[in-house]
């Protein structure tokens, strides 16, 4: 990537963009103020962080946003606001006002806070309770800060409007797109870096470092990378050795290293699924990359403005239909925001799996969407022939006939 490129940044106009989304938001749905629950930061993949949405501050708050007035940030800790005034003195600071930054993520505290400026009576919309899947399928915000509001607030109303405004948030402005550009572009240098280090006899550590060191060499942010290696290999997730004491595998001749990379740039994320062929592989990971790239392909071309979402999924699930291929998780999935999610025909499709006390499948969601220009995608195309599994894809944006990629180097079978 050229480090000379000019920095993408959001200006004032893009702030009004977002804060006139909210309160066209609350005027939609009959509420006169929201409450915004961000999750902790540095919650990856799939961070929930809808509060930096509208505050371009650090994340990790809960954000009340009246109608018609300013946001208001509820932070958790006092190195926030030390953050915020160093900020103020390099004028590199986001959206927020000082008066507007309350210290203290507690519903009690938030409730406090609300009952001061006026709203104990208020109509609340709430952005935090509902499915926010891959990972928060009961809802990101805690149950006992949500408790502590409602209990603390009982002449007000709640009603949820996080679905609402993830669409009214998916389809992505001209400098929102700068910003996921650049993203994907060091995204690219990770899957490119972790290429050029993959040799027999390097560790899977090793490959990882160079991944992250790629991140950060170009000011990007990641915290993890979901990565297995092997002859054979069906698991999906964050290498054993990040969770459990033991030494990383070592790389060997025809070997499959799989992986998928995050890249973040300004909050925004984009998705990388490299997989190296170390030397000469086994004919199924040649023939499981051949259905992953045709169904690459048969979605990218289908990510058109009009066309629904399942139409997408269902164009990307023919080349594993026509080689009997089985899935290690979905095909497709929104990004910036999560919500809608493609899966394959067959998931789990192992003799061991019987063996497991429940085993329920992921199913997917939004399938009746409607896609418009500028929303976001995760493709990941990946396909199984027994225990041998080839994913790979990249970040696409819909475009007006079809999808705008993001990314090359990891679409392919990459070859060590």
């Amino acid at each position: 990537m050229n480090r000379h490129v000019a920095i993408p940044t959001y200006s004032r106009a893009e702030r009004d963009r977002r804060w006139q989304i909210a309160n066209q938001l609350m005027e939609e749905q009959g509420v006169d103020a929201l409450i915004v629950y961000g999750d902790r930061e540095g919650a990856f993949p799939a961070s929930f962080a809808p509060d930096t949405y509208l505050t371009n501050e650090r994340p990790g708050t809960i954000v009340l946003f009246p109608k018609g007035g300013e946001p208001i940030s509820v932070v958790v800790l006092p190195t926030v606001v030390e953050d915020h005034i160093q900020a103020r003195a390099t004028h590199s600071q986001g959206w927020m006002q000082p008066q507007n930054i309350y210290v203290g993520k507690m519903g009690s505290n938030v409730a406090e806070i609300l009952e001061d400026r006026g709203l104990a009576k208020a109509r609340f919309g709430v952005i935090g309770l509902e499915p926010y899947p891959p990972f928060y399928f009961d809802g990101p915000m805690p149950y006992n800060t949500y408790q502590n509001i409602v209990e603390d607030l009982p002449e007000a109303t709640f009603k949820p409007v996080g679905n609402r405004f993830f669409q009214m948030t998916a389809v992505k402005s001209a400098e929102e797109i700068a910003v996921l550009k650049r993203s994907a572009a060091i995204g690219e240098d990770m899957c490119q870096a972790m290429l050029e280090v993959t040799r027999p006899g390097v560790r899977e550590d090793e490959i990882y470092a160079a991944a992250m060191r790629a991140c950060a060499d170009h000011g990007g942010f990641t915290t993890i990378i979901l990565m297995g290696s092997g002859p054979e290999f069906v698991g999906w997730g964050p290498p054993a050795w990040t969770y459990r004491p033991e030494r990383a595998r070592t790389i060997k001749e025809g070997d499959v290293v799989l992986a998928e990379v995050f890249s973040s740039f300004g909050m925004l994320e984009t998705q990388h699924q490299p997989a190296i062929a170390v030397g000469k592989v086994h004919p199924d990971f040649e023939k499981a990359a051949a259905a992953a790239r045709a169904s690459y392909e048969a979605g990218v071309a289908m990510l058109a403005g009009g066309e629904t979402f399942g139409a997408v999924v269902e164009a990307m699930k023919q080349p594993m239909r026509a080689v009997d291929g089985w899935q290690v998780h979905p095909l497709v999935h929104s990004i910036d925001p999560f919500g809608l999610i493609g899966v394959g025909d067959k998931m789990a499709n192992l003799p061991e799996a019987s063996e497991y006390a429940q085993m329920l499948s992921i199913p997917s969601l939004g399938l009746d969407t409607v896609l418009e220009a500028g929303m976001v995608f995760a493709m990941e195309p990946n396909c199984a022939f027994g225990r041998r599994v080839v994913n790979l894809g990249g970040t696409a944006i819909v475009g007006e006939n079809r999808g705008i990629e993001l990314n090359d180097n990891s679409t392919r079978l990459m070859r060590a």
